[in-house]
């Protein structure tokens, strides 16, 4: 009679085991969580997105020719990203690029391919410009920063750095790197 519970018991524990490792199975080919793919769920054409402060002043625009959004991590992904960087003043920082990436939340926005930053003189040419080729930004903030090369050219000076900060709030750039600059005399008409 022992010998029939144990064999009994045997049975039940294997038609358990069969029974749990065939819902593994089933769970394991699609009857589990969904994969997300990385596709977007919309496009923008011609993008302009306005940000006020809590004044409701211009803090800065974004425009974009096409913005990308993937639902799966939240991101955005930008063409031909162009911002007009606000700090109080009439007279904006400019920032554009070849292409953006812009995170979760659009804290950080960062810009791929040639990038350029400039700000116009009174009488709109540009005062002075930099040329990198990747700028994370952090709008909020009103910052910049890049650790690639840059170079810097203003009327009569070209500079060339390795990494640099913005705080376009302040108006301050900050070279942090191997920097060298260069200042040409104009000749007198």
């Amino acid at each position: 009679m022992t010998t029939s519970w144990v064999s009994a018991l045997v049975f039940v524990g294997l038609s358990a085991l069969t029974f749990w490792l065939w819902r593994q199975l089933d769970v394991n080919e699609g009857y589990g969580t969904p994969v997300r793919i990385h596709e977007p769920d919309y496009y923008i054409e011609n993008m302009v997105r306005n940000t006020l402060d809590e004044t409701g002043a211009l803090k800065n625009v974004l425009y974009a020719d096409l913005v990308t959004h993937y639902p799966d991590d939240d991101t955005t992904e930008l063409a031909r990203p162009r911002m007009e960087i606000y700090n109080g003043s009439l007279d904006p920082w400019y920032v554009i690029a070849k292409t953006g990436w812009v995170s979760s939340g659009s804290e950080v926005v960062v810009l791929h391919g040639e990038v350029e930053i400039w700000r116009q003189d009174d009488a709109g040419r540009r005062e002075f410009e930099v040329i990198t080729s990747e700028l994370r930004v952090l709008p909020k903030e009103q910052y910049a920063e890049t650790d690639d090369p840059a170079t810097i050219t203003s009327k009569s000076t070209i500079t060339k750095t390795i990494g640099m900060r913005a705080n376009f709030a302040h108006d301050r750039l900050e070279l942090l790197k191997q920097v060298t600059s260069r200042h040409e005399v104009s000749p007198k008409i």
